[in-house]
């Protein structure tokens, strides 16, 4: 179904082993499965739980959980950026497709779009990129989860501050094709109100 011929996986000076493509990819092209050979696990199941701690878990469509065999290469090598080339599809198998136009030689890059409580797990970003944000989650504390209730799906606050905050990373989300994040943040922020 997938070929790994359009990639090379070696070292990247964002951060250990990277993406590379072998070829020009345009835009909407698979590039890669994301976990050629992987676990599939009940989302309950302890060992999903625990292989959530390393960040390469996918949470498939059908409401299972992918844990890619790290000993076979493939989309989960993809760095973050804050200014991707390419993006991660849950839907159907997960894959690596293009967002814009990669040259040969190219590190592939996706928009990892983790949300942290607190501060908690935040890491920095070394894309290197011209809007690189500075770190590679965004977080929302306990202070905006008071500020903020979610109205039919959106969230609504009163709190400047937070409205600014949320607001201008909609808009950066808006800005690299990434807006489905906002959802993560919506049920962080839910389920941190309690």
């Amino acid at each position: 179904m997938f070929s790994l011929a359009p990639v090379e996986f070696r070292r990247s000076e964002i951060e250990g082993r990277g993406v590379f493509a072998k070829r020009a990819i345009a835009p909407g092209e698979t590039i890669v499965p994301y976990a050629p050979k992987h676990a599939r696990l009940a989302v309950d199941d302890p060992r999903a739980t625990a292989a959530a701690a390393t960040r390469l878990t996918v949470l498939a469509p059908d409401g299972f959980v992918l844990v890619p065999d790290e000993g076979s290469p493939g989309g989960w090598l993809c760095n973050h950026s804050c200014a991707p080339n390419a993006t991660l599809v849950t839907s159907g198998t997960p894959r690596i497709r293009c967002l814009r136009p990669v040259a040969r030689g190219e590190e592939i890059t996706i928009f990892y779009g983790w949300v942290t409580e607190n501060g908690e797990g935040s890491m920095p970003c070394r894309c290197g990129a011209e809007t690189c944000r500075g770190t590679i989650d965004f977080t929302v504390t306990d202070e905006d989860a008071a500020a903020v209730r979610v109205v039919d799906g959106e969230l609504a606050t009163t709190d400047p501050r937070v409205r600014e905050k949320l607001e201008e990373y909609a808009e950066f989300l808006h800005s690299i094709g990434q807006e489905h994040v906002q959802r993560a943040i919506a049920t962080k922020l839910a389920h941190m109100r309690g």
